[in-house]
């Protein structure tokens, strides 16, 4: 068994069960009975919207626990943990934001970055400007294998 860095939805109102976990990806997981790294470190912050809620919010270090999993996050073959950054267009803002999803549905480059925009509550740049308003004068995705 392997340890695992995981979530719980913030959403009071998810359809899914409290005890549902969101696997953080970690390089090189600790097996079970080893001693838990200090990760993640102060000030860590991930912005993650939950795929079946449709839902984001900003975990923090005390948000993350440790979970057993027979695999490591990395050896799944049909999970991926996707990372959508915006740049806003907001005059003068251009702030860079990353939106991180566990995905087991191969979105699309264009289907991710159309799931952060509508996530509720609407996706806002690092400044609190709204990308559905404001838009986004860039954008890239990709598959991360830590955060």
């Amino acid at each position: 068994m392997y340890l695992q860095p995981v979530l719980k939805c913030k959403n009071p109102d998810c359809p899914l069960p409290t005890a549902t976990r969101i696997r953080l990806p970690y390089p090189n997981p600790p097996r079970s009975g080893e001693n838990l790294p200090t990760w993640p470190q102060d000030g860590w912050q991930l912005r993650l919207i939950y795929r079946e809620c449709d839902h984001w919010y900003v975990y923090e270090k005390n948000d993350v626990q440790w979970a057993p999993y027979t695999r490591p996050l990395a050896e799944e073959t049909r999970v991926d943990f996707l990372c959508a950054e915006l740049e806003c267009a907001e005059p003068g803002c251009g702030s860079r934001t990353r939106w991180h999803v566990l995905d087991n549905s191969q979105l699309s480059e264009t289907e991710l970055l159309e799931f952060v925009l509508r996530a509720d509550p609407v996706a806002v740049c690092e400044k609190g400007h709204s990308l559905s308003i404001s838009g986004t004068a860039s954008s890239s995705t990709r598959k991360v294998d830590s955060v």
